[in-house]
């Protein structure tokens, strides 16, 4: 899904940004904020009576006259999770900008990165309120599997994208988790109720470009959200001018929400390529850090 070399060298140059000190039980590549005497020098401290003479700076002695230890940063692993919405308002958009291609593509290329970090993912994909949980990888030979299960994957049906998030998480706090979904669901707020149950929850909110702009005089199907009864209409200029007004609103409460629950939150339109977001509006979102 990745489809030039050049890209995924520059994918391996970013890293997913992380909030939280990792806990894994194995080495890896991310700080965890566990003092040691292990990978970097962190800090000094005080000596006290128990402490390992053998972390003692005597350089330090020697010109101070104190006796002070090094401090060190463990690094540890931790699991990027990935929840993807596989619901049928995903499938929507033609081309590269279909809304469930862009989002399994964005999903592979933030795998590749975090297993370019020796850093596991797991995916699963949301729908129906349930969450099918693709096998766990942990390395770059093995994201060809990942791969090829996300090309395969399609949308359909309804989300319930709640109920399908916590039964993804079980109530669990994880590392970096990344929700991609339009949103478009009833279930939304309590969704990222749930997502900000990890820690470090980020929201990459993917719209179509007719979603964005719908050209004026087309004919477009709006759905009640209470009753979910569809209506047939035509968009003129009022009409128009009123779906912009809702559509900012709504993205507002996204942002409201996000804020509130400490969610990074990106709404991305599909018909961006697919390198430009991941290379530039991602890092500048705070989603990606540079190395």
């Amino acid at each position: 899904m990745l489809k030039t070399h050049h890209f995924q060298n520059a994918l391996e140059r970013l890293a997913i940004t992380h909030r939280r000190p990792a806990r894994g039980q194995h080495a890896g590549a991310v700080r965890s904020g566990l003092r040691g005497r292990a990978i970097e020098f962190a800090d000094y401290r005080p000596y006290t009576p128990g402490d390992d003479p053998r972390l003692v700076d005597w350089r330090a002695y020697s010109r101070l006259g104190r006796l002070y230890l090094k401090q060190y940063e463990e690094e540890r692993t931790r699991t990027l999770t990935l929840l993807l919405d596989c619901s049928a308002s995903l499938d929507w958009g033609e081309g590269e900008s279909h809304k469930g291609r862009y989002s399994r593509q964005l999903a592979a290329a933030l795998a590749w990165i975090s297993l370019s970090r020796h850093e596991p993912v797991r995916t699963f994909l949301l729908g129906d309120g349930r969450a099918t949980s693709l096998p766990s990888v942990a390395t770059r030979a093995a994201a060809v599997t990942l791969f090829q299960q996300l090309e395969g994957a399609r949308e359909a049906g309804r989300t319930n994208l709640a109920a399908a998030i916590h039964a993804a998480l079980k109530g669990r706090a994880v590392g970096p988790t990344i929700l991609l979904s339009d949103l478009l669901d009833p279930t939304w707020v309590e969704a990222l109720r749930a997502l900000a149950t990890t820690g470090e929850g980020i929201l990459l909110q993917v719209l179509a470009p007719e979603e964005w702009e719908p050209a004026l005089g087309d004919e477009v199907e709006l759905e009640d959200a209470e009753t979910g009864e569809l209506r047939a209409t035509r968009l003129g200029p009022v009409e128009l001018a009123a779906y912009r007004t809702r559509l900012a609103g709504f993205l507002t409460e996204v942002d409201r929400q996000c804020n509130r629950l400490g969610i990074i939150h990106l709404a991305l339109n599909t018909g961006t390529p697919l390198h430009e977001a991941a290379l530039r509006q991602l890092p500048a979102a705070g989603v990606l850090d540079r190395s």
